[in-house]
């Protein structure tokens, strides 16, 4: 899992989304930072349907603890 052995769980538009990060990763989720990670094993969950959903692993970028809907940039 490549260090990433910190599980976070959140919520967007409707789907409950889990996943792995590093430690420093959720240190500056936690942190209200702006950092871009690698949610690791992520699984999504509409609340409306409860099927879930395996996905790859995904970039995002937390602004204030909060996922950002902007793409980390290469």
């Amino acid at each position: 899992m490549t260090g990433a052995s910190e599980f976070i769980q959140f919520e967007v538009g409707g789907v409950s989304i889990t996943a792995f990060v590093t430690p420093e990763e959720l240190l500056g989720i936690e942190s209200g930072a702006v950092v871009d990670v690698t949610l690791r094993h992520v699984v999504a969950v509409h609340l409306d349907v409860g099927e879930q959903v395996p996905f790859r692993d995904l970039r995002c970028t937390f602004v204030g603890g909060e996922p950002s809907p902007f793409v980390p940039v290469d």
